[in-house]
């Protein structure tokens, strides 16, 4: 079997409805494009494959642009997202 029609699995932390072009499959090697429009003004989005940061791009109409190439394995994509619009507090131990 070649292995580039082994499709592996994308695990979308259970928010794949907030991607647009998702898919719950990839082949190894497939680039893949994925959008993620759910964009709130004060909020800051930071994304994740298997833990490592996932650069993106930025289109108007369409959101962020999340592009990656699909490994050879089962993958984990998280989005992490924080309120800017809060003052971040800093723990103080004695």
């Amino acid at each position: 079997m070649n292995i580039f029609n082994k499709k592996y699995k994308v695990d979308y932390c259970g928010k794949k409805f907030e991607y647009r072009n998702a898919r719950d499959e990839y082949r190894a090697g497939e680039n893949v494009t994925l959008y993620y429009s759910m964009i709130a003004t004060d909020t800051d989005y930071f994304f994740s494959l298997d833990g490592a940061k996932l650069y993106i791009d930025y289109d108007v109409s369409k959101g962020y642009i999340l592009s990656f190439t699909m490994p050879k394995h089962d993958v984990v994509l998280h989005c992490f997202s924080r309120n800017s619009m809060l003052r971040d507090v800093e723990e103080y131990h004695e």
